[in-house]
């Protein structure tokens, strides 16, 4: 806090790095259909729409951040 202080540096917020997000998940999900970005690697493991209070507790204890659920 005393850096930010005295170099009279400022604290700025942003949602989704200042861009539009309906742009950039419009491109996305186009890259994603079109083999262009590869996202199914990143999935740590999927949840059935029943499983769902599990996939949140897994993630409130930051057991899985990369759980997906499957409905």
């Amino acid at each position: 806090m005393v850096e930010l202080v005295r170099s009279q540096k400022t604290l700025v917020g942003s949602y989704y790095g200042s861009a539009s997000s309906h742009e950039t998940f419009d491109k996305l999900i186009d890259w994603y259909l079109k083999g262009r970005l590869s996202i199914d690697e990143l999935i740590t493991r999927r949840y059935a729409l029943d499983e769902i209070n599990e996939g949140f507790d897994a993630l409130s204890r930051g057991e899985d951040g990369r759980g997906v659920i499957i409905f």
